[in-house]
């Protein structure tokens, strides 16, 4: 009897919760469908955002924000392991680290500095350094630096202005070697369609990149490409070019109307060349890999939504042992690496803040992706040991 004349009740409270469930997802829907949510940019955001490991490489990566004097190395999770640091009240313009753990930076149009694995000052040269350099095997650094020159064969108008050269100087900063692109500029506009545009807009000779070509692919088959030439950007007049480094004569060169402001050109081991096309013209960024035989596009990076990936200045781009390719979308303060099908397998965003603007993060100007072998070796090498703050100048 007590559980026949209860029954009602329980029927009607049942019957109660299934009406007040059913309003509810009813509510959330109809809320879902009138407010759609709206691209997330997340200026919030910071550090690891996607990661797969199971497509992604397994490597340390090295950046360095473009208002600060520190350099950071991070696993794929984002941990930093180590940072180096030298604080003059000044900026570095890039920074990377050598095999034997130390790093080099540029502070730009002043020094290039070598600190090694404490931070200690271990080398500098007081040159106009800006953008890139490179060490040698022999422990010599081409550095790309600034002159200023007159030159009336192509700019009789003027007296002084300034242009890029490069310089290799030694451990003791004896310069050993120098070439000075205002006096080849006429042999790399022989090699392109844009002779009129390298000729007048002496701003081209802004230069932004230095490489000595490593083996590759189209060195075995192209005089123009063998290892030990010299590739080289010049950004103003979108324009890539390599300098052969027996004759010092510019042997090749390449140009497309659509690329403008290009960083980072790298020789891969297939004789291919990797490009990062900032893309001012059209407002969106591309990777480009050149055949540079052929001249032909044979692979690029470009999201359909342009939106998605523009860095109008500065950037970088490295292929990676698995196939993937590691891009630096500088602008933004973001990292990440690309399948050669697209797909983002791991992100990072800078979590360094705008100095005067702390809504935005701190531009990037390259990353450097380095093998787990070689950090795992250098951060057991130094285990244990205590941080020495002992610097010469």
């Amino acid at each position: 009897m007590r559980t026949r004349s209860n029954l009602p009740k329980t029927m009607a409270m049942w019957a109660a919760c299934v009406l007040l469930t059913f309003w509810v997802l009813c509510g959330v829907a109809a809320a879902a469908e009138e407010k759609p949510a709206a691209p997330d940019k997340a200026p919030h955001l910071a550090g690891v955002t996607i990661l797969n490991r199971y497509k992604c490489d397994d490597g340390y990566r090295l950046y360095s924000s473009r208002m600060t004097e520190v350099a950071h190395l991070i696993d794929i999770d984002g941990r930093q392991v180590h940072q180096w640091a030298y604080p003059q009240g000044k900026s570095w313009h890039y920074a990377e680290m050598l095999p034997n753990g130390y790093l080099l930076a540029i502070v730009k149009d002043e020094e290039i500095i070598e600190l090694d694995w404490y931070s200690n000052l271990v080398w500098k040269a007081d040159t106009r350094a800006h953008h890139d350099f490179y060490r040698r095997p022999n422990g010599n650094t081409i550095v790309l630096s600034k002159e200023t020159v007159t030159n009336k064969e192509i700019r009789p108008d003027q007296e002084d202005w300034t242009c890029s050269y490069f310089v290799e100087l030694t451990p003791k900063n004896q310069v050993i070697w120098e070439w000075h692109l205002h006096e080849h500029v006429k042999e790399m506009a022989e090699l392109v369609s844009s002779q009129a545009d390298i000729l007048k807009d002496f701003a081209g000779l802004h230069t932004n990149s230095v490489e000595i070509l490593p083996e590759n692919a189209s060195g075995k088959k192209d005089r123009r490409f063998r290892a030990g030439n010299l590739l080289f950007s010049c950004k103003k007049v979108n324009t890539i070019g390599i300098m052969d480094r027996k004759t010092e004569k510019v042997v090749w060169a390449w140009y497309v109307a659509d690329m403008s402001a290009q960083h980072m050109p790298t020789m891969l081991e297939n004789g291919h060349i990797l490009l990062y096309d900032n893309g001012q013209k059209l407002e969106q960024t591309r990777i480009i890999e050149l055949d540079p035989i052929t001249k032909a596009i044979v692979w690029e990076y470009q999201p359909e939504d342009k939106d998605t990936f523009y860095s109008r200045t500065r950037g970088s781009n490295q292929r990676l042992p698995n196939g993937n390719t590691f891009i630096a979308e500088s602008d933004s303060g973001r990292l990440f690496e690309v399948t050669p099908d697209g797909e983002i397998v791991w992100e990072f965003l800078n979590p360094n803040r705008h100095p005067s603007r702390s809504q935005e993060r701190q531009p990037l100007y390259r990353a450097v992706r380095y093998p787990r072998d070689l950090v795992d070796r250098l951060l057991a090498k130094h285990a244990g040991t205590r941080t020495r703050t002992r610097r010469t100048r």
